[in-house]
């Protein structure tokens, strides 16, 4: 396709470019900085150049990645017309191929990550080309793209006026010369970029890390430029480091482009977010910069006697003695000097900071289940409701940036002219399925015709260890206090069902083992009614009683220490 734009409006745009990424500089120094307060001293040699003794900061990104990602949801696809309802079922069983394909759920989870670092980007797509980009041909793709790597129109109000947004990325030169994608005479002003780990612009980039620039690569490759450019419907390829246009390609894809952010704290009249560990990170800081002090004091601390005379023999003979022993001492007592030891104050003043970080963070310790909250069970639960007020309002921002994502996904799978599946459709009110063909034939009707949506209810954890906690929460809130209720009205607690539950979900299959659950036999009434069992009364009754046992909540706990260091003299102890 014809470059739509001319060579001054071509020569323009990088210049803005340039512009947009120094600008950017500070945003990804800060973002890289917290990168290493995360990845700690021990991780590598471009890492933290203190000791991160308490990571709060990485124990908050993995409450709140749990949380917000922990695994990839599923897509609903409906219709309003009742002769495409068949087709949506079909579509919604095509889409939700599609994350276990791409491994999507590791993909949303660093896409999360990003933005509580600074800001998530992820580029949706179809691969056109065999194996250029490092996907395979017709295979949709979802790729985060580090802020290191982005950049976007920073004279721009907002998101919606941006004018470019694009990113760099490293392509195999020997498989781009191979390939079809370019022209010959474009491949041939071509040649292999030296990998660094510096940014076109002399920035640290955050690979700095963990590796050094000297790193010899195996295979060459060059660095690429793409841009995407709203209002004229065109992505730009370009050599990123000559600016050298190499390819033109019109956009058909999703209106709103192949980049989708994810942001979570906006301010007035600002483009970028403001990332939540950026807010943390103070308190994080603070708090390690009190603890190693505290750890100096506590090694620099020391207990000696100090003997007042000269009998030296009263001297060895207390020294080469045990507790119990009797021994001849001549001369006054000796006397125990201390010196150095925490300061209960510093101790003091760090609980409390502690205790800020999980505030600041939503109640850090309710919603990642770090300890109880509150004396009661109950008022525990009402701590941890009130807590995921901040986490729900991130996890209702997380589900409409992941919507966004399966649309362009379904976009992409009900566009593509070749692609053929076979789907397992299930037979309505059996475990059976049958096998049935989804391709270019069997799409009906227009793409906007179709609904999309996600379960969000499935973004949660749902692992074997989760539902095991689910069914313990189920049975202690529900199940046994309308036993007596459920009994009444002829309902039967399936004991044996709930074991075998628990034995999966807990991975112990010799449970079955240690309860064992004998045959019964029924007798048959005359009238074809079952009778109980011998020896089993016909009906029970059982009283529960719940008794509210009172406990200490983390903050309770700490005030109590923190009053009791400060109502000495706040001196070493």
């Amino acid at each position: 396709m014809k470059n739509p734009l001319s060579s001054a409006q071509f020569a323009r745009l990088n210049e803005s470019i340039k512009w947009s990424e120094r600008q950017l500089e500070f945003p990804k120094a800060e973002r890289i900085s917290a990168i290493k307060e995360v990845s700690g001293y021990h991780y590598a040699t471009g890492g933290n150049p203190k000791r991160v003794i308490v990571p709060m900061l990485g124990l908050a990104v993995q409450i709140f990645i749990r949380q917000l990602a922990a695994q990839s949801p599923r897509a609903m696809v409906r219709t309003k017309f009742d002769s495409l309802k068949a087709i949506a079922a079909n579509m919604e069983l095509a889409v939700n191929q599609i994350p276990d394909e791409i491994n999507l759920s590791a993909t949303l989870r660093r896409f999360v990550m990003e933005a509580l670092f600074s800001m998530g980007i992820v580029r949706v797509g179809l691969t056109t080309v065999a194996e250029t980009l490092g996907h395979e041909y017709g295979q949709q793709f979802v790729d985060v793209i580090p802020l290191d790597n982005y950049f976007l129109d920073m004279s721009a109000k907002d998101m919606d006026s941006i004018q470019y947004e694009g990113n760099q990325y490293w392509m195999d030169y020997d498989d781009l010369m191979k390939g079809q994608w370019l022209d010959e005479a474009v491949k041939s002003e071509l040649s292999p970029d030296e990998h660094t780990t510096i940014g076109l612009a002399g920035e640290t980039r955050a690979e700095s890390v963990s590796i050094d620039g000297s790193a010899t690569q195996y295979r060459d490759n060059v660095w690429m430029r793409d841009i995407w450019l709203p209002k004229e419907g065109v992505v730009l390829t370009e050599h990123a480091v000559t600016n050298k246009l190499l390819k033109v390609v019109e956009w058909t894809g999703p209106k709103e482009g192949c980049y989708i952010k994810l942001g979570y704290n906006y301010l007035p009249g600002q483009l970028l977010p403001l990332a939540p560990v950026s807010t943390w990170r103070d308190l994080h800081e603070l708090s390690n910069d009190i603890f190693r002090q505290m750890g100096h004091d506590a090694r620099a601390q020391k207990t000696v006697l100090a003997f007042n005379g000269s009998d030296e023999t009263g001297v060895m003979n207390f020294q080469k003695s045990t507790s119990g022993d009797g021994i001849k001492y001549v001369g006054a007592e000796p006397k125990e000097l201390s010196a150095g030891g925490v300061n209960a104050k510093s101790l003091a003043f760090y609980l409390q900071c502690k205790d800020l970080f999980s505030y600041y963070a939503g109640n850090l310790d309710s919603i990642g289940g770090l300890g109880q909250q509150a004396p009661t069970l109950g008022q525990d639960k009402l701590l941890s409701a009130a807590a995921g007020a901040q986490m729900q309002d991130m996890a209702d921002v997380t589900a409409k940036t992941i919507r966004k994502i399966f649309y362009h996904l379904a976009f992409y799978e009900w566009s593509d002219p070749v692609k053929q599946r076979m789907l397992k459709k299930p037979i309505p009110g059996t475990d059976e399925t049958i096998d049935v063909s989804f391709g270019p034939q069997e799409k009906q009707g227009e793409f906007n015709q179709y609904d999309l949506d996600i379960d969000v209810y499935s973004l949660p954890d749902n692992s074997p260890s989760t539902m095991l906690q689910k069914l313990s929460a189920i049975m202690q809130t529900y199940i046994l206090p309308l036993g007596p209720m459920i009994q009444q009205e002829g309902g039967v607690v399936g004991v044996q069902k709930i074991l075998e539950m628990v034995a999966k979900y807990a991975n112990f299959p010799e449970l079955k083992d240690v309860v064992t659950f004998a045959e019964q036999l029924t007798p048959i009434a005359p009238g074809g009614a079952a009778q109980p069992s011998a020896g089993m009364p016909a009906q029970t009754n059982r009283t529960y009683t719940r008794v509210g046992q009172p406990g200490m909540s983390s903050e309770g706990s700490t005030a109590a220490i923190t009053q009791q260091l400060l109502s000495g003299d706040g001196g070493s102890e």
